[in-house]
Parts: C-alpha cells; structure tokens; sequence
C-alpha cells in the first residue's frame, strides 16, 4: 500500500515540477506584456518627475524573482493541496483522473473565483508605494473561497443521495456570491488609465499561465500517484 508521506512527497515533486512550468510559460508569456507596462510605468514617472532609477530597477528585479523562484513555492503549495485532497476525499477513480478532478477545482475555487473578483493590477505590480489593500483583498477573498470549498466538500462526505455534488456546488457558490458581495471592490484609478487592450493581454497571460499550470499538475500528479501505486497501491 502506498502510505501518505509516499503520496505527499509525490505530489510535492510534481509540484515542483509543475512550477517549473509555471516559470517557463511565465517567461514565455507573461514577461513581453510585463516589459510593455514596465515600458509604460517608467514613462509616467519620467512625465510625473518621480522616476527614482534604483527602485524601480529594484521593483523590476522583484517582479522578475516572484516569476520564477516564487513559481516554485506555488508549486510545492499546490503539490501539498493536491496530495492532502487526494488522501482526505478518497476519490474512486484512476489516479490521472483524480488528480485531474482535484486540480480543476482548485484551480476554480483558488484561482477563477478570486481572480473574477479581483484581477491582477499592475499598480499593485509596479508601484512599491501603493497601499497592500489589493493583496489583502484578494488574500481573504481567496481563502474565504478556499475555506468555503472545504468545509462543504468535508460537510457533503456522509451525505449518500447522487445528487450531493450538485448540492455541494450550489451551496459553495452561493457562499462565495455572499463573499463577493460583501468584499469591497478595488480598481486602481492607474489600472483604468492603461492603454487596456495591453492591459487585458497581460491579465490573459497570467491567465493562461495558471490555468496551464494547474492542469500541468494534475497530469504530473497523476502519472506519479499510477506509478506509486504500481510500486505500493493506494493508502487507506
């Protein structure tokens, strides 16, 4: 039988894996429209007399940091998720199956449903200067939909009628349609300024970045838990 350390440290490696990808498509995809706003941000400073050249190479240097090595953290979080998810819901299905289902979801409920809500701002991005508000928001956005998707995924395990899924969904999103109405909305008045076909681009490749990412995932997870339980079976 494959035991749970087994299975997290699998998940873990295809975390790690996963962020790699993450990484390579962020460099592929997202840097180019990065550079264009990085382009555009240094030009209002200029026109506005605040261009303070060490920090903005500074914030440069950590846009491009958070791309790569903390593309690596998110995938050892998201391996630690996917292999807790797939010990605690003992999914019956084929192991790529499984891990493809619960990387869906979460990328649904940690990524689709925030990002919905709110979408990435290069104020945040570029301006050292601005306040958290953006972070914080989607930081508790994201874990009230994270929370939300637990409690009613662990409130649903007993319950037998067919139909618990489609109750379970229904209850998860009418909690996070509670949580958006009650969150504050935040536009940065700079985000509205941005020449907008640009700034849709980027969020499209962010976008598609983690989708891919999450999806990556499931497919790495997958492959390994098959090999893990060729090599030992499935946990109990």
């Amino acid at each position: 039988m494959m035991k749970a350390g087994m299975i997290f440290a699998l998940s873990i490696l295809a975390g790690l894996l996963a962020g790699g990808i993450l990484a390579g498509i962020s460099m592929v995809l997202v840097q180019p429209y990065t550079a264009v706003l990085a382009d555009i941000e240094l030009e209002s400073l200029l026109a506005d007399g605040e261009f303070d050249e060490d920090e903005f190479e500074a914030q440069l240097q950590s846009i491009h940091f958070s791309q790569q090595y903390g593309s690596l953290a998110i995938g050892v979080a998201a391996g630690a998720i996917m292999g807790g998810a797939y010990l605690v819901s003992r999914i019956r299905m084929e192991p790529i199956k499984a891990a493809l289902l619960i990387a869906g979801i979460a990328w649904f409920v940690l990524y689709v449903i925030p990002a919905v809500k709110y979408p990435p701002s290069p104020e945040a991005a570029f301006n050292p200067n601005s306040p958290a508000t953006n972070l914080v928001l989607l930081a508790g956005y994201t874990g009230v939909s994270g929370l939300a998707a637990i409690a009613i995924a662990l409130g649903f395990r007993k319950v037998k009628r067919k139909e618990k899924a489609f109750g379970a969904a229904a209850l998860y999103l009418a909690v996070v349609a509670g949580a958006f109405f009650a969150f504050p909305d935040y536009q940065s008045d700079d985000d509205l300024l941005l020449h907008q076909p640009v700034l849709n681009a980027w969020r499209s490749a962010i976008s598609l970045s983690i989708t891919a990412f999450w999806f990556s995932l499931g497919i790495v997870c997958g492959l390994l838990w098959m090999y893990g339980n060729k090599s030992g079976g499935r946990a109990t």
